[in-house]
């Protein structure tokens, strides 16, 4: 989470994407990512809480709030994110990205289990 963070402070997107889950990689608004990166002024970020859940591949939760400033003020975010671990990369499941997976269809980390059985619990978290 503090790399993402970063990332956004220093207007990384390429890094911001390549730690999104690649199966909603396109889905990203990458001019959108760029903008709010370029037009805020980035305070800090605060880690509430990581929890890693273990199981193969692994999961973990990380709770953190970002504050910023723009054009219409100081803001602040708080989010429970979710992540999966594949090929020994954390990647970011973003909740704005949907995905067409049934329970049943493989699971868009490539972990090679069904959805259901995988990432499924970790969308909308």
């Amino acid at each position: 989470m503090r790399s993402r963070y970063s990332a956004y402070v220093l207007g990384l997107i390429d890094y911001l994407v390549a730690t999104t889950l690649p199966a909603q990689q396109t889905g990203l608004d990458r001019q959108s990512i760029s903008d709010w990166s370029a037009q805020s002024t980035w305070l800090g970020l605060e880690v509430e809480s990581s929890e890693v859940l273990g199981g193969q591949p692994e999961h973990a939760f990380v709770t953190f709030t970002a504050r910023w400033h723009d054009g219409s003020g100081e803001h602040s975010h708080r989010e429970r994110s979710s992540f999966v671990q594949n090929a020994g990369h954390w990647y970011f499941i973003d909740p704005t990205v949907q995905l067409k997976a049934g329970r049943n269809d493989a699971c868009p980390c490539a972990s090679g289990q069904k959805f259901k059985k995988c990432c499924a619990g970790y969308f909308g978290s």
